[in-house]
């Protein structure tokens, strides 16, 4: 009899034992591949944490590129304005398109010497500039292609200062052109900034020409005016108003 009961134990304690494997072992495969699910997903994980982590160097590095050309352009725009003490736009009829740059020369000289003869002198302080002396051009381009119908500009910066003044001076008295008749046409060349604060004094001296009234512009935009014998410098269209209403242009304010 107690042989029966330990076999009939043994029995029961095998089948639960069975029953419970059976059940456990869906689970414990599902388990397996649950962490193996997690084990992948944390690799994609870190690769893609190492993909971002790429993506927001190459950021920081454009950031660090795009504030260093900025401040190369902010540089660049600030020494326009000081480029444009020296630089000048000439302007040329399309036939002078085959003129050789000796020609060029030539004319300039010319134009020089017309603009420092009489002691044309555009400034208080400047002298002269001697006319013999050669005229050194730091660099020059030309605008548009030979084959174009519009008038061929050519930009060149001179070293002097005074060369600049003395060639826009003598232009403006010799009105030079070439062998050929073509005649040239001097402009100071000037940054956008400079360009509009000049225009700005357009108005008022106006109103001085019409008083008989000499004004004349300094570099970058300062008003000069002689009026009874007195020299006013005035730094804006503004400040040249207020200080000439009430004498220089008086009676002139709705015109």
């Amino acid at each position: 009899m107690a042989t029966g009961m330990e076999s009939l134990k043994e029995t029961v304690a095998a089948m639960l034992k069975d029953s419970l494997k059976e059940a456990l072992d869906p689970i414990t495969k599902q388990m397996v591949e649950n962490g193996n699910i997690l084990r992948s997903l944390k690799e994609q994980s870190e690769t893609h944490a190492k993909k971002f982590d790429t993506v927001f160097n190459k950021i920081d590095s454009m950031q660090v590129d795009l504030r260093k050309n900025e401040k190369e352009t902010s540089s660049c725009f600030a020494g326009g304005d000081q480029a444009g003490r020296s630089s000048m736009i000439w302007k040329i009829d399309p036939g002078v398109t085959t003129c050789g740059w000796l020609t060029y020369q030539q004319a300039l000289r010319e134009t020089i010497r017309v603009g420092t003869s009489k002691r044309c002198c555009l400034s208080g302080s400047q002298r002269s500039r001697d006319p013999t002396a050669p005229l050194e051009i730091d660099r020059a381009h030309r605008i548009y292609s030979n084959n174009t119908s519009r008038p061929r500009t050519m930009i060149f910066k001179l070293l002097r200062y005074t060369d600049r003044q003395a060639i826009l001076a003598g232009a403006r008295k010799a009105r030079p052109a070439l062998s050929d008749g073509t005649q040239l046409l001097f402009f100071a060349d000037y940054s956008p900034g400079t360009t509009q604060e000049r225009q700005g004094y357009r108005e008022i001296r106006a109103k001085l020409r019409r008083k008989g009234i000499d004004s004349f512009l300094i570099y970058p935009a300062i008003l000069r005016v002689n009026y009874k014998g007195t020299r006013m410098s005035f730094n804006s269209a503004e400040e040249a108003k207020d200080a000439l209403k009430s004498s220089v242009l008086e009676g002139m304010e709705d015109e």
